[in-house]
């Protein structure tokens, strides 16, 4: 198994995706069995699928738009601009399938056909992946999720990243090879000849406000403890989003300040899942970029511009302790969320730099998105906001 990573800041997106794709092969010496590729919302994602369509039929394609930029170990790609970046798998003894489903207002289906699907594309009927690497239109994913889980059981790791644009009302898109899509679920069956190692974290600290949730309605809540949401929110936080009460985005100024759900302890560490705060409604009711349960349990958390920039690092580097002492990681795909790239922007080269140094010279790409998914423990899929998923491959 050998892997590399090429990128392109080229205006046009067939220019750019043949200057990546040139790069790529000259640095694997080969065109590689499996594409992950991560593009701005500049390019025209018609136009990269029909680049993708000149690959050779045997070549699995796995595409997605990311937030302003795309990263590697060279640096980031288009933060002012376009920017395109893939990492490539040469690996003979391996197998990879990809599959786009449409949601279509049944995202557990959908997830469910693209689970048996991606499968099936491997060739590997029967046999489960070592991993799934997830992709979604944002809005569904937990119900993605359980439809994957239909079809290939809980004990599957599921990891990746939703689909983003350079704000909430941009646009999305997903893609397999020849094949553009917007509103789907995409998913790579991963069976590779060597070895696996991943960690999912949010990195964020628990404070003393927390409430049960007794009324909600999906992705909206509409009250804390009896009184709206958002003035809840707001005394809890110091007046953080007083400007917005009556109604407004509130993404930018609640990056360092989401809530949390309790979800499990690794040893005597608590874990949460991170729900990020989006708007605020004329009701001052909040709604969120994940689901909220009656009777959930939740927690404001805080975190700081350096925990978001120092976090990657620990999460790569705890990645590579789950792994056998052996193990050397020879590629990795990283997925930071938008909303922390955002709160971070003008250092965002600290956390290429942090990336780079705990992977020891591996390749890598790194993707912002609105959405994180993976899991804290073996059985338990999740979707997250302000949360860090890193996969490594290796030997």
């Amino acid at each position: 198994m050998k892997m590399a990573t090429a990128a392109s800041t080229a205006g046009a997106a067939g220019a750019a995706f043949a200057e990546a794709m040139s790069a790529l092969r000259a640095s694997l010496g080969a065109t590689p069995d499996h594409i992950f590729l991560s593009y701005t919302e500049h390019y025209d994602v018609g136009e990269l699928a029909r680049a993708t369509a000149e690959l050779p039929p045997s070549v699995r394609v796995h595409g997605s738009s990311s937030c302003l930029s795309v990263m590697t170990a060279a640096g980031v790609h288009g933060m002012s601009g376009p920017g395109l970046a893939m990492l490539g798998i040469v690996d003979a003894e391996g197998a990879y399938g990809v599959a786009a489903e449409r949601l279509g207002g049944a995202a557990r289906a959908a997830g469910a056909r693209a689970a048996r699907r991606a499968v099936e594309d491997a060739r590997r009927a029967g046999e489960l992946p070592a991993l799934l690497w997830l992709t979604s239109q944002t809005g569904a994913e937990e119900d993605v999720l359980l439809g994957i889980a239909d079809v290939v059981g809980p004990n599957v790791p599921v990891f990746g990243g939703s689909s983003a644009a350079n704000s909430l009302d941009g646009k999305q898109s997903q893609l397999e090879r020849g094949r553009a899509c917007e509103g789907a679920v995409l998913l790579s069956a991963l069976y590779p000849s060597g070895e696996i190692a991943y960690a999912f974290s949010s990195g964020y600290a628990p404070t003393e406000h927390r409430c049960r949730v007794t009324r909600a309605e999906g992705r909206r809540l509409p009250e804390i403890d009896g009184l709206p949401a958002a003035e809840v929110y707001n005394r809890w936080t110091g007046g953080l989003i007083t400007a917005q009460l009556g109604g407004g985005s509130i993404l930018e100024q609640t990056a360092l300040h989401p809530l949390g759900r309790p979800s499990g302890w690794i040893g005597k560490v608590p874990q949460f899942l991170l729900i990020h705060p989006s708007t605020v409604e004329a009701d001052n009711s909040m709604t969120f970029s994940a689901s909220i349960n009656e009777g959930d349990e939740l927690v404001l958390m805080t975190g700081s511009r350096e925990s978001l920039i120092g976090r990657v690092r620990s999460v790569v580097e705890a990645a590579r302790e789950s792994a056998p002492p052996s193990f050397r990681a020879q590629g990795a795909l990283v997925i930071f969320c938008a909303g922390c790239m955002l709160a971070v922007r003008d250092e965002i080269d600290r956390v290429v730099e942090g990336v780079v140094a705990s992977l020891g010279g591996a390749p890598f790409l790194g993707r912002f998105t609105f959405g994180e998914q993976g899991c804290f423990t073996r059985g338990k899929n999740q979707h997250a906001n302000l949360s860090i998923a890193v996969l490594l491959l290796g030997q």
